[in-house]
């Protein structure tokens, strides 16, 4: 077809077969075994030819320009959870730092993630720190970096927010009879898109490789997603009144992002980490509040608000930080644990170990892991935990989820592994989650945390809006086959397909459901 029509346009041979080339060298890159495969021989090592600073540009750039492929499988069933209030396809989210400026939005949403974050952003604009700034510890798989919150300000972060458009993706089969060629589906969602092939099994190879090449071509210029964004706040380095910085963050950015950061814990922003005294926190929180409340009613969208701590603070500071959290009337919906650490753990291996700067990667795992679940306990799991710190692997994510973080970030370990293992860490938790019993990610959540773990009645009520039921129901739910069960001859409890946990025996009353 391609050819036919091209020769009609008086096109030569030889550039018909280049535009059949280039279409058919786009359609084996966009394949994920193949897109893995270059990445990891031939990107990566280049990559890591280049100074840091460098590289994350490159890397910025090729999510821009969208080349790392789009992943088709971002909506497994288990790994579907519910935190703020908001549905998240997936667990796994990209933390603040790679996409600063919100330059690479409508890419980002296609690799996989649940959810984005980006930032940080800052009123004005400001260099940061000058470079080189960071720095790759190799031998550790870990970075430090010193950019001090580098940013073209919030005037630019919303002309990006405002090219970048909302994005949801439409799945559908097409029968089995429907004539071979692209076909546009209808979807009860008026904002989703979705264009399916119907391949015929008398295809030729070539006309296979082409079709998918403008269906990819299509996806490019419809595809929707449902992926969230966070947007992180800082302050100016010369600020005089952080308070008026991070409202005039929410006044500006407060209706693009699903959720605001409040990041009071970088560690190369001279005085930022003193935010995180009691009585400067609770000053600064109570204002930030009163901001989004007036924000949510002039805009009729509503906001959650996360801080963003520190891994440094010694156990008094921390319990400071959560029971400020905890008050009812800062409005706190979440806490990111942790950020980089000014730390340097005795195994780190790398010549440039003693750099000035926040260590992130691999040997942070610990520690925040290990902070999570302090924070787990001493909130008794009331208030939603995004963990980030030395997740590497599926294993890593799932330990920081069992060991109370609802949500997971990773960064560092897209230098060493690549935007393709997004998916592949995926992949993996649905297989671990198989492994332990667990239909759905929720029910794996603090799992390691057994002082808290018997606190399941609360747990159920707020995830799945049911009535209250007994810890050792929730044992029964968590373990195959996931059959129905009595308790006191009262509800039975079963967990659906989708992994939501539903009762049997109540009727069609929303009572126990929360108002929108």
């Amino acid at each position: 077809f391609i050819q036919s029509n091209l020769r009609k346009r008086s096109f030569s041979s030889m550039k018909i077969n280049k535009v059949i080339y280039a279409a058919v060298a786009y359609t084996l890159f966009r394949k994920p075994e193949i897109y893995d495969f270059f990445e990891g021989q031939v990107f990566l090592p280049i990559a890591s030819l280049f100074p840091p600073e460098t590289a994350h540009k490159l890397a910025l750039w090729s999510v821009q320009f969208r080349l790392p492929p789009y992943d088709h499988n971002r909506k497994p069933v288990s790994l579907r959870t519910t935190v703020f209030g908001m549905t998240f396809d997936n667990p796994i989210g990209l933390a603040a730092g790679f996409d600063k400026d919100c330059e690479a939005l409508n890419g980002l949403k296609r690799l996989g993630f649940g959810f984005i974050e980006v930032g940080s952003v800052t009123p004005l604009p400001q260099e940061g720190n000058p470079s080189p700034r960071v720095f790759r510890l190799s031998e550790d798989k870990a970075l430090i970096n010193r950019y001090g919150f580098p940013s073209k300000g919030l005037d630019a972060a919303v002309k990006q927010f405002k090219k970048s458009q909302p994005r949801i993706t439409a799945q559908a089969q097409l029968p089995s009879n429907t004539r071979p060629g692209f076909h546009k589906i209808a979807s009860d969602n008026e904002n989703e898109i979705n264009f399916e092939y119907n391949k015929s099994e008398n295809s030729s190879m070539i006309s296979r490789i082409l079709s998918q090449f403008l269906g990819h071509l299509l996806i490019y210029l419809f595809e929707v997603n449902t992926c969230k964004v966070g947007v992180n706040l800082g302050i100016n380095k010369l600020t005089k009144n952080p308070t008026n910085d991070y409202c005039t963050g929410i006044n500006k950015l407060g209706k693009f992002g699903d959720y605001i950061v409040i990041n009071v814990s970088s560690p190369n922003t001279p005085g930022l980490r003193d935010l995180q005294c009691k009585e400067r926190l609770e000053r600064m929180l109570g204002h930030i509040a009163s901001r989004i409340s007036r924000q949510e009613k002039a805009s009729r969208h509503p906001i959650s608000l996360l801080l963003k701590i520190s891994p440094d603070l010694d156990n008094n500071s921390l319990e400071e930080v959560i029971d400020v959290a905890m008050d009812p009337k800062y409005h706190v919906d979440g806490l990111i644990v942790s950020n980089t650490t000014i730390s340097r753990p005795d195994s780190l291996k790398s010549s440039k170990k003693n750099e000035v700067g926040g260590l992130s990667g691999v040997p942070l795992k610990e520690k925040s892991t290990e902070m999570i679940r302090k924070v787990y306990v001493q909130t008794k799991g009331s208030i939603a935990i995004i963990g980030v710190g030395g997740i590497d692997t599926a294993e890593d994510a799932y330990e920081k989820i069992r060991a109370g973080a609802s949500l997971v970030q990773l960064y560092t370990s897209l230098v060493y592994n690549g935007f393709g293992s997004i998916r592949r860490m995926k992949s993996e938790l649905c297989k671990l989650l198989e492994r332990d019993g667990f239909r759905n990610i929720q029910l794996a959540v603090g799992a390691d945390v057994p002082e808290v773990r018997n606190k399941t009645l609360s747990d159920l009520h707020n995830i799945y809006h049911l009535p209250l039921i007994s810890p050792e129901v929730l044992d029964s739910i968590v373990k195959p086959p996931m059959s129905d069960r009595s308790f006191d001859g009262t509800k039975l409890i079963h967990i659906d397909e989708e992994g939501l946990s539903k009762d049997e025996n109540s009727s069609d009353s929303k009572e126990d459901e929360p108002d929108e």
